[in-house]
């Protein structure tokens, strides 16, 4: 029956390929005549423009505008709806861009306010993109929404940095005839080549909110892979030069800490004062330095905490600013896990270990300290992209105290350590690309270091079709005292390699590719990378077709098939088998919807579950299948909604698992916005590792699962420059054991018997455990790149063996463990070299 259903999906996929050819008039592309390169001038200002939504005709009317503007979504190609002119000029400090955004219905013009970088809102937009080098890959973005919410982009070979920041200024202003904008983009913020005669890549983008209708100057096709790639050309730029690009932003920081549990010896306030400074210096044209000095994280978001009961670690997201804005170069290859520089100690787990008689742990702190972090980037104008990252932690100790005598000793949780990432990335043309990347950390206190060095290559043909994309990591572990999950080797050098080939269809309704990757048992990056497991060689196929033009109720349709296959690379052993089916429609009032399918036809063969590392161990998986379906409706209403469900079974062991998940937000006018998103998943007969009995047997545990997250994000926007957020999440997971059994030699589960295991009762225990956070912040942009913010963080961790069944007794109780409250207050303010000169020339 199973295979009757899957049947039918895949002969439901293939159709609506085949119908694609019985509706070319219906769905037909823009011609190429369509797709030509646009031009508009650049002309000198003859006196720096006023930011104030005017454009005054003396200043801005020298210049022909750029026009015709040509949707990119929906109706792809159609020339846009309303008309715009986009002026483009400049002078020896920085190029201007106005614009007026005519409009038949300028009272419906949508104005709803946002955090900077918050991207697209419930508001109409415009945005430029500049590609300075011209290079078709790389690109600056400027963004700002007719409330006059600012965001900055940078694009690099297909991927967006939302977290890099420039300092610029905007101006914005409705009209009886639409509404105005006006940018200074000073060339500190951009890099460009030394050259007399410039020559940029453009293209100015304009979102009509109400209609969600998103238009380009130069077209982009939605059926031709890349973005930047399909823009226009600035010309007439002449005579400029790169200003010294060298900024300030010192900071001072105080912190009031208050932990309400009992730690002995200490007290349950904790306060602290810092200062510090990031430093931003342009080497030349093409290459920056940034240097944060005595960084300052306290302020992050959150982590989104979780029950792992896996064999692999959680990976979190990085919130560090340092760490997120222009890293592209470096977390090209995914070598690159910035998590670990002021991560968790290596040796913290470890420290309960090295205790001696009547000795117990005062203190083990859980972050490394970060000394300070440098990096270099940049392209030169022939398209050769240079990164250089480097960091420092500082020797980290655990304090121990003997309970008799009242001495203390400190115990080396982490010794002083250098990261270090160096890559080389040459662009070529169509997205094309060669990199080669090296990371690297060296430790002192004789702890091992380790090294890793990868190639990663991607060529796409003349038309833009086909790709393939190859590339191979070797990574060295060397040293003394090589610690790996848990064990010291004995080699003072360890050796593993990676490689992957990838050929693909990347253009086009119909788009295919097959890949093949392997990794060997002897590979890890996880010094300074992520890798949940190696030992693996894989390969998958996958093909899909895309409606992109409106069809029937549709205004685009998707339809997708894989399949993929895994076995171990030593030994050479079968792992599993696996296909999908999905498909995702957008419907013409703009809700949109999705439905996949997966199974697993066969056993699949976990060599991880039982974490046996001395002798390979297999738990046999039965076969299953999964599926999922969502609906999302129109964003642009007040009151929206994103809603999802889906199951999984497995009939061997009669296993089960729902999900649910319900998104409501709500928006009570242009300043005030509300999230709140409820998630739920309970899975029954969840069947895992548990623990080893007496015997060192292995023991896995029957689990009813129950995991419910609730998160309420909400916004207060005073104007542009300052606002309140809020994010609130509660996470609430119980595990609670229903029978025990042993893991076989042949890798299925029998009872287990008091003779062979012993007494396993109070052995392994229930798990209920809740997560709590608030992180209330408000924001103040009080002058361009400075910045005042004061953040409440309140912070609850509790688990315990009781299962709770009832969620307010649950939350109750949560409420009333230990809980950590931070309070305080930042002040960041921006120096520009280039300002305090002109101030003192004056």
């Amino acid at each position: 029956m199973l295979y009757k259903y899957l049947t039918l999906a895949i002969t439901f996929t293939l159709l609506t390929g085949t119908a694609s050819a019985t509706n070319t008039d219906k769905n037909k592309e823009p011609e190429a005549a369509d797709l030509k390169m646009k031009t508009t001038m650049a002309m000198r200002a003859t006196q720096a423009p006023v930011l104030d939504g005017y454009l005054e005709p003396e200043v801005w009317q020298q210049v022909r505008p750029a026009t015709n503007f040509v949707r990119y979504d929906p109706l792809n190609g159609k020339p846009s709806s309303q008309e715009t002119e986009v002026y483009l000029l400049y002078d020896n400090e920085a190029v201007y861009i106005g614009a007026k955004l005519h409009d038949t219905a300028p009272d419906s013009i949508l104005t709803q306010l946002g955090g900077r970088d918050s991207g697209e809102n419930n508001a109409d937009m415009f945005a430029v993109y500049l590609d300075t080098y011209n290079d078709k890959q790389n690109a600056f973005s400027f963004m700002v929404s007719a409330a006059g919410v600012q965001t900055d982009i940078k694009f690099s070979q297909g991927r967006e940095d939302w977290n890099w920041d420039a300092v610029w200024a905007s101006s914005t202003k409705l009209t009886d005839e639409g509404w105005v904008v006006e940018m200074k983009i000073p060339y500190g913020a951009i890099r460009f080549p030394e050259t007399e005669v410039q020559t940029w890549g453009v293209n100015f983008m304009r979102v009509i909110r109400r209609t969600r209708e998103k238009s380009y100057w130069n077209h982009v096709n939605n059926l031709v892979e890349g973005f930047v790639s399909q823009e226009g050309r600035a010309i007439g730029i002449e005579g400029i030069k790169s200003p010294v690009r060298l900024q300030f932003t010192p900071y001072v920081s105080g912190y009031l800490n208050h932990y309400s549990g009992d730690t002995k010896g200490k007290s349950n306030y904790s306060r602290s004062l810092n200062g510090g400074m990031d430093v931003k210096y342009g080497i030349n044209d093409a290459f920056t330095l940034d240097v944060t000095l005595v960084p300052d994280f306290g302020q992050a978001q959150s982590d989104n905490q979780v029950l792992n009961l896996s064999p692999f670690e959680v990976k979190f997201g990085e919130n560090r600013q340092f760490f997120t804005e222009g890293t592209e170069l470096f977390n090209k290859a995914g070598l690159f896990y910035s998590r670990r520089i002021g991560g968790t100690p290596m040796f913290r787990g470890s420290v309960g270990d090295s205790l001696q008689e009547n000795e117990v742990i005062l203190e083990n702190p859980g972050i490394s300290g970060l000394l300070n972090a440098a990096k270099v980037s940049g392209r030169t104008i022939k398209g050769l992209g240079i990164g250089l990252f480097n960091a420092f932690t500082r020797n980290m100790y655990a304090t121990v105290q003997n309970t008799e005598t009242g001495e203390t000793r400190e115990i080396l949780t982490d010794p002083f350590t250098n990261y270090s990432v160096f890559v080389l990335d040459q662009t070529l043309p169509r997205n094309s690309f060669v990199t080669f990347t090296n990371t690297n950390v060296s430790r002192t206190k004789g702890v091992y270091d380790a090294n890793v060095s990868g190639l990663q290559l991607r060529f796409a043909d003349k038309t833009n079709n086909f790709a393939i994309r190859a590339g191979g990591n070797l990574s060295q572990l060397y040293g003394s005292n090589i610690i790996l999950r848990g064990d010291t080797l004995p080699d003072k050098l360890h050796l593993g390699h990676q490689y992957n080939v990838n050929l693909s269809k990347i253009s086009g309704n119909l788009r295919y590719g097959i890949n093949h990757h392997v990794e060997s048992d002897t590979y890890e990056i996880n010094d300074l990378g992520y890798l949940s497991n190696n030992n693996e060689i894989s390969n998958s196929a996958s093909i899909s077709y895309n409606f992109f033009q409106p069809i029937w109720k549709f205004l685009s349709w998707g339809s997708s098939m894989s399949v993929s296959q895994s076995m171990q690379y030593a030994p050479r052993e079968f792992v599993s088998t696996s296909m999908g089916v999905s498909t995702n429609v957008r419907f013409r009032n703009f809700m949109s919807s999705y439905w996949s399918f997966g199974m697993r036809p066969g056993n699949a063969y976990d060599y991880y579950e039982a974490r046996s590392r001395e002798i390979l161990r297999v738990f046999i998986k039965p076969p299953a299948f999964d599926t999922n379906i969502g609906i999302s409706s129109d964003y642009r209403k007040r009151l929206a909604f994103d809603a999802s469900t889906g199951f999984w079974r497995s009939n061997r062991y009669d296993q089960f698992s729902w999900w649910g998940n319900l998104s409501p937000r709500f928006r009570v006018n242009d300043k005030f916005s509300l999230v709140q998103s409820n998630n739920y998943r309970q899975e029954k007969r969840n069947i895992g590792y548990a623990g080893k009995d007496e015997n060192s047997h292995i023991i896995f545990a029957d689990r009813t699962i129950k995991t419910f997250t609730s998160t309420l994000s909400g916004a207060y926007i005073f104007n542009e420059k300052a606002g309140i957020t809020l994010n609130m999440r509660h996470y609430w997971s119980s595990a609670a054991i229903l029978d025990l059994y042993e893991l076989t030699e042949t890798g299925f589960l029998q009872s287990p018997t008091a003779e062979r295991n012993g007494n396993l009762n109070g052995r392994f225990n229930n798990i209920n455990y809740n997560v709590f956070n608030v992180d209330l912040v408000y924001s103040w942009r009080f002058a361009p790149g400075s910045e005042l913010m004061v953040v409440w963080k309140n912070e609850i961790k509790d688990q315990r063996k009781e299962i709770q069944n009832k969620y307010i007794e649950n939350v109750s109780k949560t409420l009333q463990s230990p809980q950590n409250n931070n309070f305080s207050v930042k002040l960041l303010y921006y120096i520009d070299y280039i300002a305090i000169k002109n101030v003192l020339s004056a």
